[in-house]
Parts: C-alpha cells; structure tokens; sequence
C-alpha cells in the first residue's frame, strides 16, 4: 500500500485484499452495515449532536471526551472504507463496480461525513470543555479542529464535490493512457521509466512520447484544471478570503507558516539549491559530451545511472526485506506482516492510477501501500519511500485520535524522504556494490534537482490561485517563466512547449493543491537524518522511530524540535544541507545565486 504461502503474482498485482471480509477485524464499529450509506451516516451524526447539551451542561468534561471517542470511532470507520474503496478503484479505474463505488462514496458519503465533522467541530470549539478534550487525546487536537473549520464548511459542500469529479475525471484519463515507443505500446509510466535509459535515442523517444501525450491531451486536461481552479476560487470567496490561498494552506492543516514562509523557503532554495544544480547540469553535459544538457538526457547520468530493467519487479519485495532487516528487525516485522495480509500491490498496468502512495485504514489498524513498479532503479526509491510512510502508519497506531495519527504531510514526507536515506548503505541486496554507489550518488544529485522543482510547482501554483481568471496559454507561460527561475541549464531550445507539458503530469496541481512544498520542508529533515545516520546509525534509527511514534501529535516545527533537528525556515539549513550534497558529489564549494 500476505499469507504466508501466497502466490507471487498475488502479492505482486494485488487482488483487491483489502475487502477480503474474512481477514478484516474492526476496531471501530464491529458491528456495521454491509455498506457505508449516506443515510448511515446522517443518523450516526444525529445521534452524537443529541448528546451535545447533555456533555455541555455537565461539570465534567467525562461526557464530552465519551462523546469524542464515539465521533473518533465514526471517523475510523469513514477513513478506513474511504481508504479501501479508493485503493480497490486505483488498482483498475476501468473496472465500473468500483468505480461507481467510489464516486458514490465521493458524491453521497463525504459530504455527508463533512457537513456532520463541521457541526462537531463547531461544538467541540466552542465547549467550555475544549481544553479538557485536548488534555486527554492530544493538545494539538485542538489546534488541528482548527484548520478543518473552513475546508469543511457546508456551504462549499456541493463545490467540493464538483472540484473531486474533475479530479477523478482528470486521474482517468492519465491511467489510460498509453503511447508508443521504438514500435512499443506501453504505459504512460513505462515511458516515463525509460527516460533514463542509457541509449540516447531511446530515451529522447521516450521523452518525447510521454510528453507530447500531454500536449496532445492539452486542451482536455487544461479544461479540467481551468473548471477545478474558478471551484476552488469560489470556495475560498464564498468563506470571505481573497482567494483559495487561505482555504488552500487550511486544508494542507498547516499551523506553523503561511505564504510568507513558503515564500522564504523558496527564497532560500533559488539562493542555495539552484546555482548547485546549475553545476550539476553543466557537468552532466560536459559528461556526456554534449554543448549543453537536453532535457531528455536529465535522466541519464553516465556516472549515476544504471541499466533499465536492473530491479526485476518480481525480486523488488525480497530486496527489500532483507534492507528493512538490516535497517531495523521492528520495522522489518511491519513490512513482513503487510506482504502476508496482502498490503502491498507493485507493478504498473494499464488502467491503474498513476503515481505511488501509502494509505491506513484505522478502523482495521492495518496499513497499504500502492506503487507502479515497472523494474528500474526508480522503483527502489518508491518502494523506500511509501514503505516510510507505513512505517510511520504503523508506529502511530497507538494514538487515539484518529485526526492525530497522520502528521501534516510536511511532517509525514520526513518518514518517507528519511527512509530513503536510512535505507541507502544497504542497496546491496538490489544491486552489486558498483551499483549501489551509483544509486546513492544519483538519490543525492535526485535531492538537489528535486527542491528546484518542488519549488517550481510551488510557486506555480501561487501564481495559479493568485491569478483564477487566467488563459490556459497565461498558466503555461507562468509554469515556463517560473521553470526558468530555478531549473536552468536545461536547454529546450525550438521545443518551448514540451517545457510546460510538464506540469500537466503532476497530479499534486490537480488533485491537491498546495501539497508539493511539503516534500521540501520534509527533504531538509531527511538529510540532516542521512547525515546523522553516516556517524552514528542507532542514534539515526532511534531519532527516525520518535519521529514516527510522534505522528500527528505535534506541529512540524514541533516535530523538529522533538527530533532536535534544525528548522527547515533557517536559511542556513538549506546552505549547509547544499554544501553536503555538493560535497557527496564532488563538486566543490558552491556559489550562491546573485
């Protein structure tokens, strides 16, 4: 996101497990309906509202925490279907049970679910026993209520959905696509994947394929995100704010900074990042004999790449055992468990969902994880990196409130991005050891490109919701100017359109805006965790398993601090975090950016 004994191709390709009835156990609601229905909930909230002036008239607080526990207990149950049923329709979004299951429960139960939390939620604020509730189950719990007042409000409820629909309009036609390569028909994914092929002609085809199936899909996709962007805008007017910025960062349920910070955060890594990467690019180019740096070879790196097809997919899950078993035997018992409960579905396919992600169903306590393995070195990083988000999942178990058990994804993406790294000195078990040097050379130049890019899509959107009113045509110059700003050196001269093509396959733009920077943030904690774990891998370990244990219980600058790691809005942690990364690569001191 297996019994022992179970097929190989099971585990590989998933068999909707996840609704296996026979191995499900509820925490939450034991005795529940054959399906989550609209109706259910809407009594299920009737009831908890009847109780709301009994708990408040009361001089202890017991009544209200019992009344939490049972509006805790209602959202486990929500959650976890939620999570089984979007994970059934992200393995084919061609099969019609599960799709017509998923825009039920997307049209009918949530808002159900959302306008029932919003009434809660007021209650719970405006309690005079609001204190006592965030002393029992968490004092962040309070402040997280918070944030979910306005992305909950039942006056967007019928916009939200309208937004939803687009986005899963938008996410199918991206799983169906398909393009042709060197006379193969092949995945979106596959094509992606053999970008960094180490012949230049196939990976210029590749390249050129899998984004001119996005220019040819321009008007469709640009249309979507054009009906999403004038929702959202609205949403954010209807609630009294200038535009869907405010509502944007309230639904990524951040506490702890603003635009203002991203903004400075960005600032830091035009200053520090970019001119590194710049280096880079011209050393790559000077490396493959070239004048300057075509964008099709950026996924090549005669020094850092290795062959396509050099992690067969079938061998990825026993690699990776044996890595989470060196790295740590607790975490590595999390991992056996979801390979026998069948938690894990690997390898890409047409009509599956692109992209990776890792989700918990908390009413069963269990934990899934959805890749697109297609057999490259990528798949490793992937594979790392949803497995720490699980890990985390795992960990957090334990918390009470469900709301609590996720951290803000600034602070889960520490886990997975903090895996990657701990996970690096072992990728001899998918790799020979000339291999595995590569592979960690290319995952630390990958972190250098990647806060250039993630600031990239930042910005962009800035600029997107700043701007709702926008032409397709504007919105592609934003993405191609603000591209230029902190990715240069790469070289798109006489195909100027292929550069914009680019954001039309980031499916963060469309599905959940604002949710991009949170990779950065959560980057800065991850190499100062791989730096640690270079002098001293227990005490690497021990900081990782807190920051998993902590979970959603703390604000991410909190989350920091309990780590004792330096604050990702200190400039001098993007200086010296560059510094490291041009000294792993060799590359010398850096210059900062004019």
């Amino acid at each position: 996101m297996f019994e022992p004994g179970c097929s190989e191709t099971k585990e590989l390709t998933g068999s909707f497990t996840l609704f296996n009835q026979m191995k499900m156990k509820f925490i939450h609601y034991p005795d529940r309906p054959e399906k989550l229905t609209k109706e259910f909930v809407e009594q299920e909230f009737a009831k908890l509202n009847a109780r709301i002036a009994s708990a408040e008239n009361s001089d202890s607080p017991k009544e209200w925490i019992a009344l939490y526990t049972d509006l805790n207990a209602l959202s486990g149950y929500y959650s976890g279907e939620a999570s089984r049923i979007n994970y059934a329709h992200s393995q084919d979004m061609t099969n019609k049970k599960w799709d017509e299951a998923d825009k039920y429960f997307r049209e009918q139960v949530t808002p159900a679910m959302e306008n029932g939390s919003a009434a809660m939620v007021d209650a719970i604020l405006e309690s005079r026993h609001k204190e006592a509730i965030g002393k029992h189950f968490g004092p962040y719990l309070i402040d997280q209520l918070m944030t979910t007042v306005d992305p909950l409000a039942p006056v967007n409820s019928e916009l939200r959905v309208k937004a939803n629909d687009l986005v899963d309009k938008y996410d199918k036609i991206v799983s169906s696509g398909e393009v042709t390569v060197q006379g193969k028909t092949m995945t979106l994914a596959r094509a992606r994947a053999m970008q960094s092929d180490s012949n230049a002609e196939t990976r210029k085809d590749a390249w050129f394929a899998y984004r001119k199936w996005f220019l040819d899909h321009h008007d469709e996709i640009a249309g979507l995100f054009d009906g999403m962007v004038k929702l959202r805008d609205q949403m954010g007017r209807n609630l009294g704010h200038e535009n869907f910025i405010p509502l944007g960062y309230l639904g990524m349920r951040r506490t702890d900074y603003g635009p203002d910070e991203a903004k400075a955060f960005r600032d830091s890594v035009r200053q520090y990042a970019t001119p590194l990467l710049a280096r880079l690019y011209a050393a790559h180019a000077e490396t493959l004999g070239t004048p300057t740096l075509k964008p099709w070879d950026v996924g090549y790196h005669p020094e850092y790449s290795l062959p396509t097809g050099i992690a067969p997919v079938e061998k990825q899950l026993d690699s990776a055992q044996h890595v989470f078993e060196e790295i740590s035997p607790r975490l590595a018992a999390h991992f056996s468990r979801m390979r026998a409960d069948g938690l894990i579905d690997l390898e890409n396919r047409k009509g599956k969902r692109a992209g990776a992600f890792c989700t918990m169903m908390p009413d069963e306590e269990r934990v899934s994880i959805f890749c697109n393995s297609t057999g490259d070195e990528g798949d490793v990083g992937t594979l790392m990196h949803e497995m720490g988000h699980a890990f985390q999942a795992w960990e957090s178990q334990k918390i009470e409130s469900v709301d609590l058990r996720w951290p803000t994804s600034d602070g889960a993406e520490i886990h997975s991005m903090g895996m990657e790294f701990l996970s690096k000195p072992h990728m001899t078990w998918f790799f020979n050891p000339e291999q595995s040097r590569k592979f960690r050379q290319n995952h630390i130049s990958d972190a250098v490109s990647l806060m250039c890019y993630i600031s990239t899509v930042d910005e962009f959107q800035h600029w997107v919701y700043e701007n709702p009113n926008a032409t397709p045509e504007r919105r592609d110059q934003a993405w191609c100017d603000i591209w230029d700003t902190y990715i240069p050196g790469q070289d798109f001269s006489g195909i100027e359109e292929y550069k914009y093509a680019r954001w039309y396959a980031q499916g963060h733009i469309f599905g959940t805006p604002f949710y991009y920077i949170d990779y950065a943030i959560a980057q800065t904690a991850a190499m100062q965790i791989g730096m640690m774990d270079a002098e001293d891998h227990e005490k690497a370990l021990a900081t990782y398993i807190k920051l998993c244990e902590i979970g959603g219980t703390k604000s991410i600058l909190n989350i920091f601090k309990a780590a004792g790691l330096r604050s990702p809005f200190d400039p001098t942690t993007m200086r010296d975090l560059m510094d490291y990364a041009a000294s792993e690569l060799g590359v010398g001191e850096m210059a900062e950016a004019a």
